[in-house]
């Protein structure tokens, strides 16, 4: 009996205690998770839930190929004619493959890092906002497929994420401004006077180095990379289509 009058005391008090503590919050301030609260629900760095955008992204393409085989790939590998391919890496050896149920980017054969990229000869991308990408592949080997871009600067940057390994293909989409962005190295400078190799102004490295956070308002470029080498049909990123969301802002 002592036991249960304990509990309805400690209980009675906690309740009175929390009601007091309610009375005491200001009027208008956020709790946690509310929105506009940056400890509720929201992208990386990105605010609380404040609901839709006043200007949703829109479509700017949708590419999934053209059925012919071509390695190298081609400008005319591209379903969307209005866009311009940029191959980075050894062009020669980056394939637009055809099957009979499927086409898909192979770079198993690649023998550097390497990078696809499609940009608007007419407009630059602002991927700012709600702007996404999606991908959809099937990986092998331990690779994962990045999200790259080129802005307007002429600076080029790598997500952190991107998708995996995967039996199947899937798909995943990826908000630009929530992403965790690397810088690429594109030539090889060297760093310092201390360097004993040579710079070769023919390579580019395609090398992912410090993290930062790009310029998303004005964008040239934009594709994908698994930032390695290819190890054949074993090790390779395999690209079947991909979409990119944002808006267009004439150059």
């Amino acid at each position: 009996m002592k036991t249960h009058v304990f509990a309805s005391v400690v209980l009675t008090c906690a309740m009175g205690a929390t009601a007091l503590a309610i009375a005491q919050t200001p009027q208008g301030t956020p709790q946690p998770g509310a929105p506009g609260e940056r400890g509720g629900r929201g992208g990386r760095g990105g605010g609380g839930f404040t609901g839709p955008p006043a200007e949703p992204a829109k479509l700017l393409f949708r590419e999934v190929w053209t059925r012919e085989m071509a390695q190298p790939m081609v400008q005319a590998s591209l379903s969307n004619p209005n866009l311009a391919l940029h191959l980075y890496g050894n062009p020669d050896e980056i394939r637009k493959t055809s099957h009979p149920t499927e086409d898909y980017t192979y770079t198993g054969e690649t023998t550097t890092n390497w990078a696809i990229t499609l940009g608007d000869p007419k407009s630059y991308w602002n991927l700012t906002g709600d702007a996404r990408i999606r991908l959809k592949t099937r990986n092998s080997g331990f690779r994962t497929t990045h999200v790259v871009i080129k802005t307007a600067d002429g600076k080029y940057f790598a997500s952190e994420e991107g998708n995996p390994e995967s039996s199947a293909w899937i798909e995943r989409d990826y908000i630009f401004r929530d992403l965790t962005w690397r810088a690429l190295l594109m030539t090889d400078t060297p760093t310092n006077a201390s360097n004993r190799r040579q710079p070769n102004p023919k390579r580019v490295p395609i090398v992912p180095t410090t993290r930062t956070t790009p310029d998303l308002t004005k964008v040239e470029e934009v594709g994908f990379s698994d930032l390695t080498e290819g190890g054949w049909i074993p090790a390779t990123s395999r690209v079947q289509s991909w979409e990119v969301w944002g808006k267009a802002i004439a150059r």
